[in-house]
């Protein structure tokens, strides 16, 4: 059930957000989680004061807000990220960041408040404040130990709390419940030389964690990232926290008259920044993953260039467990366009693009296409040019060219997504290219659908295995550039026009031939319903 329809969705009103806030100096704030979003009414509330900061003279501060919302309703999520906010993860009693907030503003689910109001207060830090607006029972009635100990711990903070009735009598969805409106904001920590000076005298501490902390892990690579990532983001937090515990210590000269420091501490020459170190952490893995194989195996090299680009826009997302997995569902939505797009853009290259030589205008194999006369079929047998494969200073041939894979590889995913699993082959694409390299090889190397011939002067000569998938590679293109009568293969040669048939008769070489297409249609005929599965490929070096 969506909370759109549920008694744990009370969006927060306009008029209590403005009443709670007025007391917070949103000049000091930037970095905000709301750790039940909702519709986003909190979140709304806290872009608009930030953004609208001003110094005490009035003049404005020209930042902007950075939120992070985590919201458990997928509809909400929805609403949410129309609204241009975050969503970093779903449920917030399994959220982890080392992400450094100035505030934590949060309107919990009543029937878990003591939970949520629980797992906020551990996430405080010195400098970090919290608001939250409570079931007032959860205070009132302390009937468990979770319940009393939030009652101790919040007497230590020395948190203010107001208890309201009748706040959401008027509301979206009206409620009488009594509410307890908690703030915490806690100071900003006393540099304490002492523990610094401890410190530095361990030695290599985190490159001795990591190593120590890596032996423990899992083969799953996805795990081992995550662990060495958090690791690393440990390790660097903790050198700018106590680098600016011995600031006082460095400036450039002695009593009152030193301001700047002797040793400075930046992130590409900019001002030092703890989330601004997260984030060159997290573009460093993001980056690493979209690299790596094990994750990308099953993208076209088209959509890999697509999603390499768009790192910067998960350098607000943590490396997590969360965010990988909801990255592989909308990758895997998508693959079916990047290997349909591959497909219409291999129909070009191995039919007419390369038909600059004589030798390379074999590939073209007119058809009197539909209502066009630029229609064209993939031979059996294609050239393709290959200079990449061979050295000519060292008169050596090098089959795993990245290049060269590369563009192999697409067409074999290609042909894997039409042939739908039916074909099985003992070897990778890759391993057949290594033994060639290993043997010498550069003629008839057998891969899972083609045979692959390199020559000296720069060209592949590939060869289709299997006719019958060439026959639905050629269908698939034609029909996706027009080419073909609207319901080819699914209607009777009987029902098309003149005109339709003479581009049958072309096509498939006649009524006959194009009644077995007819007849198993299933087999040819490609109408995707479900997108490309996007598993972690675990044999992958």
């Amino acid at each position: 059930m969506s909370k759109f329809n549920s008694i744990e969705y009370y969006p927060t009103p306009e008029w209590l957000l403005a009443e709670i806030t007025k007391d917070v100096d949103w000049s000091k704030i930037t970095y905000v989680l709301e750790p039940s979003a909702g519709s986003g009414n909190i979140a709304s509330c806290v872009r608009a004061n930030i953004n609208n900061a001003t110094t005490r003279n009035g003049y404005p501060l020209g930042r902007k807000a950075d939120i992070d919302c985590i919201e458990l309703d997928t509809e909400l999520q929805s609403v949410l990220t129309g609204k241009g906010y975050r969503v970093v993860h779903d449920d917030f009693l399994s959220f982890n960041s080392q992400k450094r907030y100035d505030l934590i503003f949060m309107n919990p689910p009543f029937s878990e408040g003591d939970k949520h109001l629980d797992k906020a207060l551990k996430m405080l830090h010195a400098g970090c404040g919290l608001i939250c607006i409570l079931n007032a029972e959860t205070l009132k009635n302390p009937c468990t130990n979770l319940r009393k100990d939030l009652i101790r711990r919040l007497e230590d903070v020395n948190a203010d709390i107001q208890f309201m009735s009748h706040t959401f009598t008027n509301s979206e969805r009206p409620t009488d419940v009594e509410i307890a409106i908690i703030k915490v904001f806690l100071p900003e920590e006393e540099p304490k030389e002492d523990d610094l000076l401890k410190y530095l005298g361990k030695k290599a501490y985190a490159e001795a964690e990591i190593e120590q902390e890596t032996s423990l892990a899992t083969d799953d690579y996805i795990a081992n990232a995550i662990l060495m990532y958090q690791l690393e983001v440990e390790a660097g937090i903790k050198l700018i926290r106590d680098y600016k515990k011995l600031l006082p210590h460095l400036k450039d000269s002695i009593g009152d008259n030193g301001y700047h420091p002797m040793l400075a501490l930046k992130i590409d020459g900019a001002e030092l920044s703890e989330n601004e170190y997260i984030k060159r952490v997290r573009e460093k893995y993001w980056t690493a993953l979209f690299k790596n194989p094990r994750f990308t195996r099953n993208m076209t090299s088209n959509l890999r260039e697509e999603y390499s680009s768009k790192v910067n826009e998960l350098l607000d997302y943590d490396f997590s467990s969360y965010n990988i997995a909801h990255l592989q569902i909308k990758m895997s939505k998508e693959l079916t366009r990047g290997i349909e797009d591959c497909i219409i853009e291999l129909f070009d290259k191995l039919s007419i693009q390369y038909s600059y030589s004589n030798e390379l205008s074999k590939n073209i194999h007119y058809y009197n296409g539909w209502k066009t006369n630029k229609s064209w079929i993939i031979n059996k047998k294609v050239i393709i040019p290959f200079m990449n494969a061979w050295d000519n200073f060292c008169n050596s041939f090098d089959p795993c060219h990245y290049r060269l894979t590369e563009q192999l590889s697409d067409i074999e995913k290609a042909l894997n997504y039409l042939d739908n699993g039916k074909t099985t082959f003992d070897s990778t694409l890759n391993d057949a290219l290594i033994a060639a390299k290993k043997s010498g090889t550069s003629k008839d190397i057998d891969t899972k659908y083609l045979k692959l011939t390199f020559y000296k002067k720069g060209t592949c000569h590939i060869t289709f295995k299997d006719d019958e998938l060439l026959k639905k590679l050629n269908i698939f293109g034609s029909q996706q550039k027009g080419w073909l009568p609207e319901g080819y293969g699914k209607k009777m040669y009987s029902d098309f026009t003149s005109e339709e048939k003479a581009v049958i008769d072309e096509f498939d070489g006649g009524e006959f031939n194009y009644h077995q297409i007819v007849s198993r249609q299933q087999e040819y005929i490609y109408n995707p319903t479900v997108a490309v599965p996007m598993l972690l490929d675990k044999e992958t070096a």
